[in-house]
């Protein structure tokens, strides 16, 4: 099934006023009438479910110009803007209270109270207002292209043979493709490449003892810092980064010591004085790749593009980090934390802001310009890519938390730390709260696009045009792959102590 966004707004508006509150501990979970929601945004919040306009129905007709767009009213009707250190808008406080969430579908089997939960997962439905995703052919080809590259590195060494076999059953070129169509072959095969380097990454890091992840961690960041520093080694912006970065490295004892060993001071005088070349500098095998991707990336690309990228690459190196260590101390992470982190450390964000290679390679054929800083780092730019960022770390964190739960890894997913902040009966109630924060983030989403667009002039329309298309593509090509791929189907996809379980690819409804 398909829905315009005007149609999939218009539900989320329906799911807001309709109903009435009832307390948690009665098992029966509505929202309550727009009228009794409370105040509006504070700034404590990082996450808000519905906004007052979405409530009030501020979406209007469908835009004939644009089957996804939705026409807003001006600025002054839409209520408060959005804080761009959070870009998410919060829980509520009434939603803390457990006066939250209409009729749950898992009322159906209430009877498994909470007690049972640990064995209580069934992944609920998710339905989205665009396109089925369909897998672009070079997917397959690029396949074995990322495969034989990672190979030639020594990753596949690194990882040991039953990962990387793992690794290549996962096909993480079939992301790539179910996500973008109208891109060049090079470009592709980049996106492919470097997905398949950060998965790989991914999955070194969820094995083996800590110490050495530690160890390898504190290496592959500050080699990231370095690689993405080195044409650009006095950029103030991402000094402060890398500073920030070595505080956090100070913190623990492990990291510390790793970190004084490593000699990227002394490769950034060699930067700044051209004394030798970033190809002169030892690398692991995962951060001569990324050189190698790196130095491909920045080829032709503006000064101000280039350094949007190494900014996002440094956030994720940072986030992850900051992750990592909370694991080590066992720190519970709160909800608000779990949002902020996760936006980081998803990987996400640089493939959207890839769409500024997209748009150098599409200027030899049509007029497009790229976005300014002013408009990238606007506002509501910054508002889109959250959102969007956010749409597909939770729904990775609901589509994997049964391989997460079997792992004994899920207690940093935003479902298990949802379960436990808002005292859900299950699991499954938590993955179906988070199902409804993150479709409110994809209208959240929508709404950032329209204002973009708006204030921008007609000039910047192709660029903006061509990232939303990017953000929209990202969730049902993730979504298409989260229940194909066998890196996320599990041979018992929903845990119940019931008894009942059924087949990942069966319980959700395909558009």
């Amino acid at each position: 099934m398909e829905l315009s966004v005007g149609a999939y707004c218009n539900s989320r508006v329906f799911y807001c006023t309709s109903g009435l509150t009832s307390a948690c501990n009665e098992k029966s979970f509505t929202l309550r009438n727009a009228s009794a929601m409370g105040p509006s945004l504070n700034s404590d919040s990082t996450v808000l479910s519905i906004r007052s306009e979405f409530r009030e129905g501020r979406f209007l007709r469908q835009s004939k110009s644009d089957p996804y767009r939705t026409d807003i009213r001006s600025s002054s009707e839409i209520g408060p803007s959005l804080n761009s250190d959070f870009t998410v808008f919060g829980i509520r406080s009434d939603f803390r209270e457990g006066r939250f969430l209409r009729q749950s579908e898992s009322d159906l089997y209430a009877n498994d109270i909470r007690r049972s939960s640990e064995n209580d997962f069934r992944v609920p439905d998710f339905q989205h207002p665009y396109p089925k995703a369909r897998l672009n052919p070079l997917a397959a080809q690029c396949h074995d292209i990322s495969n034989d590259w990672i190979v030639s590195l020594g990753i596949d060494k690194e990882l040991g043979p039953s990962m990387w076999q793992s690794c290549m059953a996962a096909k993480f070129s079939k992301l790539i493709g179910y996500i973008y169509d109208d891109i060049e072959h090079k470009d592709f095969l980049w996106l492919c490449k470097i997905l398949t380097l950060f998965f790989a990454f991914d999955s070194k890091m969820d094995d083996g003892e800590l110490a050495d992840r530690i160890d390898f961690s504190c290496d592959v960041i500050l080699d990231m810092n370095l690689i993405i520093l080195w044409n650009d080694p006095d950029n103030e912006r991402l000094l402060e980064g890398l500073k920030s970065i070595l505080d956090t490295l100070m913190e623990t004892e492990a990291s510390r010591k790793r970190a004084q060993l490593h000699t990227i001071h002394a490769d950034l005088v060699h930067a700044r004085n051209k004394s030798k070349t970033l190809l002169d500098v030892n690398f692991g095998a995962f951060m001569s790749g990324f050189r190698e991707l790196w130095l491909d990336y920045i080829e032709d690309l503006p000064v101000e593009c280039i350094s949007r990228q190494a900014e996002i690459f440094q956030q994720y190196t940072g986030g992850f980090f900051s992750e990592q260590i909370a694991r080590m101390k066992g720190t519970n992470i709160s909800l608000s934390d779990c949002i902020r982190v996760r936006r980081l450390t998803g990987g996400v964000m640089p493939f959207l802001v890839f769409s500024d290679r997209m748009i150098e390679h599409k200027r030899r054929k049509s007029p497009i310009s790229h976005l300014p800083d002013s408009l990238f780092y606007g506002e509501d730019m910054q508002n889109m890519l959250a959102a969007c960022t956010d749409i597909i770390g939770w729904h990775n964190d609901i589509f994997g938390f049964q391989k997460e739960l079997l792992n004994n890894d899920h207690k940093n997913t935003l479902v298990y730390i949802v379960f436990h902040e808002y005292n859900c009966q299950s699991y499954t109630q938590a993955g179906e709260l988070v199902l409804e924060l993150l479709q409110d983030r994809i209208v959240e989403m929508e709404l950032a696009y329209e204002r973009l667009r708006s204030a921008a002039t007609p000039e910047f329309h192709p660029a903006i045009d061509l990232f939303i298309k990017t953000c929209r593509d990202w969730i049902p090509g993730t979504h298409e792959y989260h229940i194909t791929s066998s890196r996320y189907v599990v041979s018992n996809s929903s845990f119940s102590d019931t008894g009942k379980s059924k087949k990942l690819e069966h319980i959700i409804k395909r558009q």
